[in-house]
């Protein structure tokens, strides 16, 4: 971090994270003549060698400029002035400095310790001559040249015995297995427990709302038209009396009477007859009289006329129509119940952390904020809607945690003389019993591929020494093997398995599925 005393000066604060190399790397892109270095308490924790100094003091030297310090610690400020700079104790002092003087001192060059002098009695050094060569015997050569053979044979058989190296590569046999394990959710545990396969859970919770419809399939009975004839009026006086459209007449049998009106208007002639058409006030299959059934006419004509019908009035009718029943709200709840939870399902799979799964079937309801059905049970409609909103919770499970219990199960059940090298997992449903001991249950099916075990060690004694040919040959004999070794033999002209263990390489590959 940088900032400027004077418009000729940078301040560079030293981070704890700047090493030597860095500010050297500062001070050569600087286009500044005159550096003030800051070390506070904070970054003073690797500046402790003279040697640190000396890289920024050749690079100031090299640049041609100035450099000073300001070390805060006074422990600290010996080395930078051994390496040759000025040192402030702080910062107002090194502003006083370049107010006094305008700029820092260059960086001085270390004094080298003065030269020893011989005193003036000591007497001058003999120049030292090399002794002259005597002849060696020639029994002496001969010795040596024998010892060097020796030597040299000596080496060309450890080379021979140790100089070679093997690499072989095993890939045992192979098998699979597939189990079926439950795996428990408990709400109190924290950790996994793999001796009762417990694994804990985090609680995840929406609200979401649907709409949905089905089908009425109760039966109710509608009433449609309402029924017509025609009647005869009787006149009561001696002129015509003119019947107008709209007169009422009406039934007189029964508890409740049927009423009908006049669709035209009829002139009854003195002492006579005349017919008039007539429509039943209401809709229903109770306006279908029989005849001789109207006898009475309403209002002041009832005084002049007389009223009858020679026939039976018809046309109102009753149908069946759907209807809504309490099954059919069950079926809408049940429907509804469904899309909400697919729906809050989808919302949830978005809070889950990375890692985590959530069992569908562990949903569970929290309470019903809204439940509205378009119709009441009893209503007359070919459908019934319901919206509905619910408040869902799950339990978010580590994958992890799934698939160690589920590892843990494989692990106990691995057949003998195997280990087991690689396991695939597929998550199932919830169990609708109470099958375990956590607050619900779900499977994982764990299948495992398994290697059969090679000892290094017998794989060595078997090919120790023995051509390439007899030790795969051995090895194919007396070890589960899915297929040939393979050996590499350095260098490639070397017929034999080398005879010393660190010489060769025994590597087990797992097989593949």
């Amino acid at each position: 971090m940088q900032g400027g005393i004077a418009s000729h000066v940078e301040r560079i604060y030293i981070q704890p994270s700047d090493t030597p190399q860095i500010l050297r790397e500062q001070l050569r892109r600087l286009s500044k003549t005159q550096v003030l270095f800051i070390l506070p308490w904070e970054a003073q924790r690797g500046w402790r060698r003279l040697l640190d100094f000396e890289v920024l003091r050749r690079e100031a030297l090299r640049q041609e400029l100035a450099v000073a310090w300001v070390v805060e610690d006074p422990a600290r400020r010996t080395l930078p002035r051994e390496a040759g700079f000025t040192v402030f104790t702080s910062e107002a002092e090194a502003e006083a400095h370049l107010t006094q003087a305008g700029t820092f001192p260059p960086p001085r060059q270390p004094e080298l310790p003065p030269a020893v002098r011989r005193p003036w009695w000591a007497e001058p050094p003999r120049p030292r001559t090399r002794p002259t060569p005597h002849p060696r015997p020639v029994w002496l050569l001969i010795l040596e040249l024998g010892v060097l053979l020796a030597v040299l044979l000596t080496v060309a058989g450890v080379a021979f015995l140790v100089g070679p190296s093997a690499r072989i590569v095993l890939v045992p046999e192979g098998l699979t297995y597939t189990l079926v394990i439950p795996v428990s959710v408990d709400l109190q545990v924290d950790e996994v427990d793999l001796q009762q396969g417990l694994i804990p859970s985090r609680k995840v919770g929406v609200e979401a709302e649907a709409y949905a419809e089905v089908p009425a399939t109760g039966v109710g009975i509608t009433i449609a038209g309402k029924a017509k004839g025609t009647v005869i009026f009787t006149n009561l006086l001696g002129q015509d009396y003119p019947a107008p459209a709209g007169t009422i007449v009406r039934t007189t049998a029964g508890s409740y009477p049927v009423r009908f009106v006049t669709t035209q208007p009829v002139n009854v002639p003195a002492f006579g007859q005349a017919p008039a058409p007539i429509e039943a006030l209401e809709e229903g299959p109770g306006s279908n009289v029989s005849a001789y059934q109207i006898n009475q006419v309403e209002s002041v004509a009832g005084l002049a006329l007389r009223v009858t019908n020679p026939e039976p009035t018809s046309g109102a009718e009753s149908s069946l129509v759907p209807a809504v029943t309490e099954a059919d709200q069950s079926a809408a709840w049940a429907l509804a119940k469904q899309q909400v939870l697919a729906q809050a399902y989808n919302q949830m799979l978005e809070l889950l952390q990375p890692g985590e799964f959530l069992p569908r079937q562990a949903l569970r309801i929290e309470a019903v904020p809204k439940e509205a059905y378009t119709h009441l049970v009893g209503e007359q409609s070919p459908k019934l809607g319901l919206t509905l909103r619910l408040l869902v919770s799950g339990q978010a499970v580590s994958v992890a945690d799934a698939q160690a219990v589920a590892y843990q199960g494989l692990a106990t059940h691995l057949p003998e003389g195997y280990s087991l090298t690689d396991a695939r997992f597929e998550y199932g449903e919830v169990a609708e019993e109470d099958v375990g001991p956590g607050y619900f249950t779900f499977y994982v099916t764990a299948h495992g591929y398994a290697s059969a075990k090679i000892n290094t060690t017998r794989v060595w004694t078997l090919v120790k020494g023995q051509s390439i040919a007899a030790g795969s040959e051995a090895l194919m004999t007396a070890l589960p093997l899915a297929q040939p070794p393979e050996v590499t033999i350095t260098p490639p002209w070397f017929p034999f398995f080398p005879r010393v263990p660190l010489r060769t390489e025994i590597k087990i590959v797992p097989g593949k599925w």
